[in-house]
């Protein structure tokens, strides 16, 4: 007996519940040992590498890069050269998913089968349930169409998408008016879809009570092939219309779709409110010059958003309501102050976390930054190093940008949004001089912060700014 190992895609944090293969590091046919690297994984922001628990051969690979899966899907299948081609076959034929709530440490992800040594050349195999793409099953439940009577173009005969649009029918359309009518849709749905010939059962309905909506059943006749929108109409003789703008829809990827989930949660469901600040930075500035010009050659240069985080720590730690998490049904309140620090990367933003930024100084903070910040860019975070953050800061001064109001990162009960410095007149004794200044806005969760509370909290971060020796101490 040989064995035949199947790779899955594995579960990475609770809410984790799909996965983006983004390159494959072994082939179809190559051997490595227990610990090689064998496919990247792009989850909600970062990229985590899969690595082989067991030496092996790489006999199939099931995810082309760019291909979205739900946790537990069989991804790839190992074996050792001996084995048949049939019986690795017949193994991906009848597997069966694991349970997207497993445990990747406890190895549920990774079942193991016997295969046969030789496979018969003769026997028929098994009965299963017909290959099709997850978008051809959806597209034939809303056409009705048997995936089992139709043809697969895809590797191994899998059934895809347009295989189900080309052999898309209209069924009788008594039986479906009959359907539709039990169906909660709109008026203009359901005379749209009896019009074609097209069930509106299983159709997700996004309108109002979950009601199938006209958009909902063009989007479904339109993937059974059953319908296309119209084109434009013509303009009237000697006048010529302009063209419409031509656009192509790109999916999701794992971060966006990350993204935009997570922050249209935070904006919906938590009550923010927003408190602005101007700040001198003149001192801070000057401050930050003499330090980078004392520092030894080589050492790496102070920026101000390493001041920046040095203050945020200190002014959290002096107010620890803000330095809290929010649930439903309470905030929890933390000792140690661990900021999120907003990074810029290609394809969206993540958030490292900084550890214990009250109890470091400027330097260390500095070199932490920096060494989070690039390995942000280069996708070499952890998941360790995305969790636990009690507070964000969003430095946008860079780009250019005066002030904004930032989206609260959850369940943190707040986050500093920074704008870029610029000068303004003040009065001193000595008459009329210009300064360096700069705004922040504090978004704040009202479930937990008060406004009172919030213009404490900028207070304290405007007097340590404005005094900047006192972030050194």
């Amino acid at each position: 007996m040989t064995e035949i190992t199947p790779i899955t895609l594995p579960k990475w944090g609770l809410e984790m519940s799909e996965g983006t293969v983004t390159g494959w590091h072994l082939s179809e046919g190559d051997s490595a040992e227990k610990g090689a690297e064998l496919v990247d994984v792009e989850t909600d922001k970062i990229v985590n590498v899969v690595e082989l628990d067991r030496p092996g051969t790489l006999r199939r690979i099931l995810v082309q890069p760019g291909d979205t899966v739900p946790v537990g899907t069989l991804i790839a299948v190992m074996a050792d050269p001996a084995v048949e081609d049939a019986a690795v076959e017949g193994f991906i034929r009848d597997y069966s998913p694991v349970d997207a709530s497993f445990d990747p440490d406890e190895g549920a992800g990774e079942p193991k089968a016997e295969a046969p040594a030789e496979a018969p050349a003769a026997e028929a195999p098994p009965a299963t349930e017909t290959r099709a793409t997850p978008l051809a099953r959806r597209a034939a439940d809303r056409a009705g169409v048997d995936l089992a009577a139709v043809p697969g173009s895809g590797r191994g005969g899998k059934v895809l998408q347009k295989d189900v649009s080309g052999a898309a029918t209209p069924r009788d359309p008594e039986a479906v008016r009959a359907e539709n009518a039990a169906i909660p849709a709109s008026v203009i749905a359901r005379k749209f879809a009896n019009g074609l010939g097209l069930s509106l059962a299983g159709i997700a309905g996004t309108g109002r009570k979950g009601r199938v909506s006209l958009e909902d059943a063009q989007e479904a006749a339109r993937a059974a092939g059953l319908w296309s929108p119209p084109a434009p109409k013509a303009a009237p003789a000697g006048q010529v219309a302009p063209e419409a703008a031509a656009g192509q829809e790109q999916p999701f990827t794992g971060m966006r779709k990350s993204i935009a989930a997570a922050l249209t949660r935070s904006k919906q469901s938590i009550p923010h409110f927003y408190t602005t600040v101007d700040i001198e930075v003149s001192a801070l500035l000057d401050l930050r010059t003499a330090m980078n010009t004392a520092a030894e050659e080589g050492a790496p240069k102070l920026s101000v958003n390493d001041f920046l985080l040095r203050a945020c720590g200190l002014a959290l730690a002096r107010h620890p309501e803000v330095n809290v998490h929010v649930s439903e049904t309470g905030v929890t309140a933390f000792e140690q102050v661990d900021i999120a620090m907003a990074v810029a990367v290609e394809g969206g933003l993540v958030t490292p976390v900084l550890r214990d930024v009250a109890g470091r100084g400027v330097r260390a903070l500095a070199a932490e930054a920096r060494d989070q910040a690039a390995r942000a860019r280069d996708r070499s975070l952890t998941s360790a190093d995305l969790a636990g953050g009690t507070f964000t800061l969003s430095n946008l001064g860079m780009f250019g940008v005066r002030e904004f109001d930032a989206i609260i990162n959850p369940p943190q009960a707040a986050i500093l949004a920074v704008g870029g410095p610029r000068r303004e007149p003040r009065e001193t004794p000595e008459g009329i001089a210009f300064t360096s200044v700069i705004s922040v806005t504090l978004s704040a969760d009202h479930r937990a912060v008060d406004g009172a509370l919030a213009a404490q909290f900028l207070a304290t971060l405007k007097g340590l700014i404005e005094a900047p020796a006192r972030l050194l101490s």
